[in-house]
């Protein structure tokens, strides 16, 4: 994917009807929809009535939404279609109204010869304006038919990657797009057909983030208005639009939705489009009460293995609730974690249980002890070696220092500390991995020590990394992450103090 650079922004006042750019022709009752154009003949109110109606529908919507707050400078995505161009000539004539900034943008998905045809007309039209553009170009089909993806999703993703782009090199507060109240309804058909929750029956938002790069934001004023008006205000105007012939392909869904599964619906409910709008009014209001929902579980702690959720926190959770606790958690370790229906049953059966482990894409959530640990998998790794401990003196285990000294060792955050008795050991000290069949005497019964774990609810995240100190007969104590247990009988009077200390990764060598 590229992008060429932008067009030079010539000075000039952009010729938007009704508002400061308005071209000398208003004064005299005629005015030019865009440079070059015949002056309409004069009538008593100058502005179509159709441009005046969609203005005063968007102003209010934008104001309702507040999307324009603190938005200043805009990055406006513009195919060439009616929808795009409306809404370029609408955020042209509220412009001093909300202290906008306008720059253009467009990209080419090269889907047909003459595409290139679109980015030139895009280019040349927003130079008219006066505003600058910003284009780029992809070979979208050839990527889809590499990453194995539908035209539809890789189009749509190299778009929105190209958008997020151009915003950052523009330093643009928001991206917004012509999407239309039709667009909505379009938008809440396709979840409905794929089995979405409340979340996706609330179809496009006025404001969110920019599918992904959440961190910037995506505007979408026209949801204000009907296909059909954006069409009318561009004839009224006498705009120059660019038809796609894709829109008539009918092997794209979306396509399908559009031109057999609406015109079905509507024979059966004139009103189709208002009752699904309406629906999804509805679901945002619920998904609002669902969103609070998830905000009530708070982990209570964080740490590299990921972040520890008391199981009581979760397991009374919504589905959808659950599901915005793991997506938060997957955006915090900067993972992928999609989700789907089957996953998500999965997740309740285990947090039903108690235990389990349930994978969302690159993030597992574990139950285990009371605990639920929401973080990346566990990569296989040979354990460390064993290695006879230096008495009195530091040693490297793994990832970890053990420090032993004949005196009380200072508290270390993140280090874990035990005393025992040496005076009773066979042979040298060592440190090594648990082993299977280990056994220890603990509370006056010798135990296999993968038993005491699981009886001390030590959560099954932590077990792998256990850490045995053992002498010649077998082992003294246990040290997990979160505790330490030390074999019978305890020391009263122990000689020996251990520390063992977590190492950072060596320079260079980021965590994974």
């Amino acid at each position: 994917m590229s992008s060429s650079a932008r067009q030079p922004n010539s000075r000039s006042s952009p010729p938007g009807p009704g508002g400061s750019g308005s071209s000398p022709a208003d004064a005299q009752g005629g005015w030019a929809p865009y440079p070059g154009a015949e002056p309409a003949a004069p009538v008593r109110d100058p502005v179509p009535p159709e441009f005046r109606r969609a203005r005063q529908a968007v102003a209010a919507f934008a104001r309702a939404h507040r999307l324009f707050r603190r938005r200043r400078r805009l990055l406006v995505a513009v195919s060439g279609g009616p929808d795009s161009l409306a809404l370029l000539h609408l955020l042209l004539d509220l412009r001093d109204a909300f202290g906008l900034e306008l720059v253009v943008a467009h990209f080419d998905h090269q889907l047909r010869p003459d595409s290139a045809d679109d980015l030139r007309f895009v280019r040349e039209y927003a130079a008219s304006l006066g505003l600058e553009a910003v284009t780029g170009e992809g070979p979208v089909a050839e990527v889809a038919r590499r990453q194995r993806r539908g035209i539809e999703e890789t189009a749509r993703a190299m778009r929105y990657q190209f958008l997020a782009f151009a915003a950052e090199k523009e330093r643009a507060d928001a991206i917004v797009t012509g999407h239309t109240a039709d667009d909505q309804a379009e938008s809440i058909l396709l979840h409905l057909l794929r089995g979405s929750g409340v979340r996706g029956l609330r179809g496009m938002r006025p404001a969110g983030p920019v599918p992904g790069a959440p961190g910037q934001t995506l505007l979408r004023p026209l949801l204000a208005l009907r296909r059909e008006q954006t069409r009318a205000l561009c004839e009224a105007l006498g705009i120059p639009c660019r038809d796609d012939p894709s829109n008539a392909d009918a092997s794209l869904t979306r396509n399908r939705i559009r031109r057999e599964l609406l015109p079905l619906a509507r024979a059966l409910n004139p009103g189709i489009v208002d009752a699904l709008l309406g629906l999804s009014e509805s679901a945002a209001e619920a998904f609002d009460l669902i969103e609070k929902r998830s905000f009530e579980a708070r982990p209570s702690t964080r740490e590299p293995v990921g972040a520890i959720y008391p199981l009581s926190a979760l397991a009374s959770l919504p589905g959808e609730a659950l599901v915005l606790v793991v997506e938060r958690e997957a955006a915090f370790f900067k993972r992928e974690a999609p989700v789907n229906r089957a996953r998500v049953r999965d997740l309740r059966r285990v947090l039903a249980a108690g235990s389990g482990l349930v994978r969302f894409g690159d993030i597992v959530v574990e139950a285990s002890c009371g605990m639920v640990r929401i973080g990346p998998p566990f990569e296989a790794a040979a354990p460390p070696a064993a290695v006879i401990l230096s008495v009195p003196g530091s040693s490297r285990y793994g990832d970890s220092r053990l420090d032993v000294a004949t005196a009380p060792l200072p508290p270390l955050e993140g280090a874990r500390s035990l005393a025992i008795d040496s005076r009773t050991a066979q042979g040298a000290l060592r440190a090594r991995p648990l082993a299977p069949g280990d056994r220890i005497r603990f509370r006056g019964h010798r135990r296999l020590i993968s038993d005491l774990l699981v009886n001390e609810k030590v959560p099954s995240w932590e077990r792998p990394g256990a850490v045995v100190i053992a002498d010649a007969a077998g082992p003294l104590a246990i040290v997990t992450a979160g505790r330490t247990f030390v074999a019978d009988p305890a020391a009263a009077d122990p000689d020996l103090w251990l520390r063992l200390v977590p190492l950072p990764p060596a320079p260079g060598l980021g965590a994974s």
